[in-house]
């Protein structure tokens, strides 16, 4: 196992000493996420703990989708569909080998949901707390449990009151969890920590993040980035069925006297799971970077909860329904295990496979790069590596070109012109960056 990327780095190091300000991790501090790293640990090389802990959380993601498929329409068939088409997602293996905290959050995200559905209002906390001290970014998954109670209609069939119990019930786990996490930094940190959460909330918006705030990104990048990734198809099926599934509850609602009770349930269970995603769906394309596919990974696995469900009610209905599901389901798993038999040519992610290429050439002595600086240095020792965010990086390398031919080289994430190409890294899955490495000429 091995690092693919700075966050995973600077993941990795702060399982062994944390410190917030020291980037290690880089804000919010992850704290639930370095504490299951710290367990993991304990059984294996706290280098790659983190590698352990994704990996181990992506591959509960299929049973837990499969599971609350089940709770949302009673049926271990359309549960089982469900658990294999998570299964060939090359998203999940991507998360799976990330280091990243994203595959655990989202575990504790299907969790939640799965005690929400049943009415389990502490474990709803409980799994709330975690989810939002692995990765503080899902908040807006929380607030979309947080409406369950309210598709549930829970307000209706108890009043007022049991709707007061409920959210109180969730919301003193979540507050302990909260401080808990909290205490945890601040006893590494102090005060700091908030200087530091200003500054990089501010960067993020504004500088680095590449998000829309920050004029950079665009909503139809996210738009490109998804079809890129998972195909045209899938982007508009998640799109339709997530919205009719929000839609459906309030037609059904009309006709509450002609349509059975688990048919009412079901519906409001899956628009429940819909409103989650679409929210969070939102959220992602004006807060996050449309380069990392992996933030569109909770709305991945909300849409296959979903779109089962739905497949499944009119595949009872009608036998044409059931061979365009099979046609669909067809498209989707040929075009994914195609995608992750590319995995089998080449293990290594494009940023080891860059390292290791620049390893048996001992003539690069200078590299620029604008992609996992940090690790690069890390594992490139006595070698100089620029950070080509700044403009200063450029005329460093300009200049070792003309003092010493051949000795500067850039390690870039999009192809470049006016240099020589000399190696291609490909990515192994959908939601990794394939990198190119161009001799600097002088």
């Amino acid at each position: 196992m091995q690092l693919t990327s700075d966050d995973a780095l600077n993941f990795a190091r702060g399982v062994q000493r944390f410190s917030v300000l020291e980037f290690r991790p880089h804000f919010p501090g992850y704290p639930a996420f370095i504490g299951v790293a710290h367990i993991a640990a304990r059984w294996c090389d706290p280098q790659v703990a983190v590698i352990w802990v994704s990996l181990i959380s992506a591959m509960l993601i299929p049973l837990a989708v499969a599971r609350l498929i089940f709770l949302c329409v009673s049926s271990l068939v359309a549960a089982v569909v469900g658990c294999l088409l998570v299964l060939s997602q090359p998203l999940l293996a991507s998360i799976a080998l990330s280091g990243l905290s994203d595959a655990t959050a989202i575990l504790f995200t299907l969790l939640s949901l799965m005690a929400a559905s049943q009415k389990q209002y502490r474990w709803v906390g409980v799994w709330l707390g975690l989810m939002l001290a692995t990765r503080p970014s899902y908040f807006v998954l929380a607030l979309g449990v947080g409406m369950f109670p309210w598709w549930h209609g829970l307000h209706r069939q108890l009043g007022v009151k049991a709707v007061v119990k409920a959210y109180f019930q969730a919301s003193w786990i979540i507050a302990v969890i909260g401080a808990l996490s909290l205490g945890f930094i601040w006893a590494h940190d102090g005060k700091a920590y908030i200087d530091e959460g200003i500054r990089f909330t501010q960067g993020h918006f504004a500088i680095w993040g590449n998000t829309v705030e920050g004029n950079d990104a665009t909503l139809w990048q996210w738009v490109i980035a998804i079809s890129n990734g998972m195909g045209w198809p899938v982007l508009v099926a998640a799109f339709l069925s997530l919205l009719s599934s929000v839609f459906l509850v309030f037609f059904q609602s009309a006709k509450h006297g002609a349509s059975s009770v688990h048919r009412v349930n079901s519906v409001s269970q899956l628009a429940a799971c819909a409103s989650v995603a679409v929210a969070y769906w939102t959220w992602i394309s004006l807060g996050q970077n449309p380069d990392n596919l992996r933030h569109w990974a909770p709305v991945l696995f909300l849409f296959l909860v979903v779109i089962v469900g739905q497949l499944s009610w009119l595949a009872k209905s009608n036998e044409l329904w059931l061979v365009a599901i099979m046609v669909l389901a067809g498209y989707d798993v040929g075009r994914n295990v195609a995608a992750l038999a590319q995995s089998r040519l080449q293990p290594q992610a494009p940023i080891q496979q860059a390292i290791t290429w620049i390893r048996k050439h001992p003539q690069i002595r200078v590299i620029g790069t604008n992609y996992s600086v940090n690790l690069v240095r890390a594992q490139l020792k006595g070698r100089a590596v620029y950070d080509m965010f700044y403009p200063s990086s450029q005329r460093a390398l300009s200049e070792q070109a003309q003092s010493d031919p051949h000795s500067a080289w850039r390690l870039s994430g999009i192809r470049l012109n006016g240099h020589e190409l000399y190696a291609q890294f490909p990515p192994r899955f959908v939601g990794e960056r394939g990198l190119y490495l161009y001799q600097i000429n002088q």
